[in-house]
């Protein structure tokens, strides 16, 4: 009997854990891509990009080109900063205006 109680109170506090949580099933996932180049057009390799609202960051490959996913339901900053150029923050619940950024030189 004191197995299928402690059944029972498992399957209840589980389904309170797991049954609260729907907020992945409301704000769907996108895929943001893109390149870093400089102003002139050269891709910028191992530039760090980070998303100030989850405090991740990512690094461009060699050829400037990055990728994560964020939710689509909310506006994110991210910032972007490399040695030798000028740090560029960007603003938006466009996801795809993340993808071509363009960083200046520092003199």
């Amino acid at each position: 009997m004191k197995n299928i109680l402690y059944i029972l109170l498992f399957l209840a506090f589980h389904n309170l854990a797991v049954g609260g949580n729907n907020d992945k099933a409301k704000a769907s996932v996108k895929n943001v891509s893109g390149t870093i180049k400089s102003v002139r057009g050269e891709e910028i390799a191992a530039a760090k990009i980070t998303v100030k609202e989850t405090g991740e960051s990512y690094f461009a490959d060699l050829e400037g080109n990055f990728k994560f996913q964020l939710k689509t339901d909310k506006t994110y900053s991210i910032s972007i900063e490399v040695l030798g150029y000028a740090p560029l923050e960007v603003k938006s619940t466009d996801l795809t205006l993340f993808s071509e950024l363009s960083l200046k030189e520092l003199n």
